[in-house]
């Protein structure tokens, strides 16, 4: 049965929450003017990544940021100490991507069904994280029965912050307090009116955004984050969650916009295990790793493929990105790489000799190079294909624009996309998508894919290697669009790496991801193209290391500065 304290706990956060929904930009009524004490200089005279001025002035800026499922989930485990997923056991509905990744601000929206979601979701998991010692510790932090109302701001002073990821002032306190002060009057024990007012604060736009203010928010002058923002900023760019406490503690002192202080805290976050996030959901969705869990090939065609071999694909490429994330692989050799991480099962698909265990073990391929780089992951080329056959459109779009940020237009409307392979037997794959350029209103489009797709033919619909296709032997030369020709993934890996497009496409699939929202590179008075340029040409001296991209990103004047919307 609804208490009265429920429909008091609802009347306080809801109407804030809905106000927001409709929100599109990053001011929150009454709270326009109230700013934290920002450090940094003003993005007027900012410098890009490598400390070279620019004319452009403008950085850019990020709509209100929703809490993206993954986003959500690690925020809760880290606040409350929860080891469930709360998008997936409240069924959240999936997140809508933007600019090639799901933390895209333009696109996170908030739908009834979210609400539904939150309201479902917070006091389930508040009513657990109460009854459980290790979670209590991190809401409570004195005791309740006793202590009374003292205990429950004494709480609450420690709590929303954290939450909040922010000062909270006297008055917000106060807010909250009145829930509990309605739960005492009520007859309801100071505790119960105390877990009302966390689902206040959970239910918040203060914790389901990302606000970050504007002190005028219809002007476009630039004016640095304040320490907080940029804290959150950082935290859910490199983590997928909220900041620690340690991080909290340089943002309260107002030292985060020293350029030294940050780059120590971009260090020691990259070493810490919650960088997962970066692979799970930067790297998932840039290589199309999450997409691994969708390869469904057709059974009668590849009665071998099951779940041991997908989970075997998802460890090789998570693991080779993960060299280049934190152990030093320079990008270049994520194309190159002549080793790779197999078990016995993946070895066995890949007619190497077994390893001898069933979990993932670095594997020398210095005899096999047609295994060298992610691109000859059995996962992505699968990823990639169809379900009962090989694709070099989907391969050669994937190079084009994944990895050299080439813009691929799609078909005419009146256009067949839809292409088998040839059931006589008397054409390869090939041969058939060669007739089929044949078509003017195609070929625009499939001269740059697929004479690309075409080098990874030795590659069948989930990756295992070939030399003949409807029994006729392969042909795996190609080109590039600017016409450089090869013969084969392993030619075709070596060009690719040694292009500059790959680390400037690189560095933008990054930046764009770390901002959330696509790079502008249409305003000459927009800061992205000169602090791209700035930040891909310290990534290629800097040796391709990922961390040196890492700490260009976000000492950049559009990670540190925002603007208002503007008219």
């Amino acid at each position: 049965m609804t208490s009265f304290i429920s429909r008091v706990a609802r009347a306080a956060a809801l109407p804030v929450l809905l106000e927001a929904l409709a929100a599109c930009t990053a001011n929150i009524e009454g709270d326009a003017g109230r700013r934290l004490p920002a450090g940094g200089s003003s993005a007027s005279s900012a410098k890009d990544g490598s400390g070279v001025a620019s004319d452009a002035t403008d950085p850019g800026r990020v709509t209100m940021h929703r809490l993206n499922l993954a986003e959500y989930d690690n925020t809760m485990r880290d606040l409350l100490g929860t080891h469930r997923r709360p998008s997936v056991d409240f069924g959240f509905p999936a997140d809508d991507r933007g600019a090639d990744f799901d933390n895209a601000s333009d696109a996170l929206t908030v739908s009834p069904r979210h609400v539904q979601s939150y309201n479902h979701a917070v006091p389930s998991l508040l009513t657990e994280a109460m009854g459980v010692p290790a979670q209590r510790a991190l809401l409570v932090s004195c005791d309740l029965a006793t202590l009374g109302p003292a205990c429950a701001r004494a709480s609450l002073e420690a709590f929303v912050p954290r939450a909040w990821r922010r000062e909270v002032t006297a008055s917000e306190i106060d807010g909250l307090m009145t829930v509990v002060a309605a739960a005492t009057e009520q007859g309801e024990s100071v505790e119960q009116g105390f877990e009302q007012a966390l689902r206040a604060v959970l239910l918040s736009p203060y914790f389901i955004y990302r606000p970050e203010l504007d002190p005028e928010p219809s002007s476009p002058a630039p004016h640095p984050l304040s320490d907080y923002e940029l804290a959150s900023r950082l935290s859910y760019f490199l983590w997928s969650s909220m900041p620690d406490a340690e991080l909290f503690d340089v943002a309260k002192s107002h030292k985060l916009h020293d350029s030294g202080q940050l780059a120590n805290e971009v260090t020691r976050m990259l070493a810490d295990p919650k960088a997962q996030a970066l692979i799970d959901n930067f790297a998932g969705q840039w290589l199309f790793i999450r997409l691994f869990d969708e390869i469904d090939p057709t059974p009668t065609l590849f009665p071998g493929f099951d779940d041991s071999l997908r989970s075997a694909f998802k460890s090789e490429s998570t693991l080779l990105f993960r060299e280049f994330a934190f152990n030093g692989l320079p990008a270049d050799q994520l194309l190159t790489a002549n080793f790779t991480f197999a078990n016995d099962r993946l070895a066995k698909f890949y007619g190497l000799p077994p390893v001898g265990s069933t979990t993932p073990q670095r594997v020398d391929l210095t005899s096999h190079p047609e295994r060298r780089g992610f691109l000859a992951h059995g996962g992505v080329l699968a990823a990639n294909a169809h379900p009962d056959l090989s694709s070099p459109v989907r391969r050669g779009k994937y190079v084009l624009t994944q990895l050299l940020c080439q813009g691929v237009p799609p078909p005419p409307p009146d256009v067949n996309t839809t292409l088998a392979a040839d059931t006589t037997g008397a054409k390869s794959l090939r041969q058939v998508l060669e007739a089929h350029l044949l078509n003017p209103a195609c070929a625009a489009c499939h001269s740059l894919m697929d004479p690309i797709g075409f080098g990874m033919e030795n590659y069948d619909a989930i990756g295992a290697y070939r030399t003949t296709d409807n029994a006729l032997p392969i042909d795996a030369t190609g080109k590039l669009p600017d016409g450089t020709a090869f013969n084969g993934l392993p030619e075709l890996t070596q060009l690719l790496a040694k292009q500059p497009a790959f680390a400037s496409c690189l560095s933008s699939k990054l930046y764009g991801y770390a901002l959330g929202r696509s790079p502008v590179t249409d305003d000459p008075k927009q800061l992205d193209p000169s602090t791209l340029s700035a930040i891909t040409a310290a990534f290629s001296k800097g040796g391709l290391k990922f961390d040196g991209l890492v700490r260009s990103v976000v000492t950049s004047p559009t990670f540190l500065n925002r603007r208002g919307e503007g008219n």
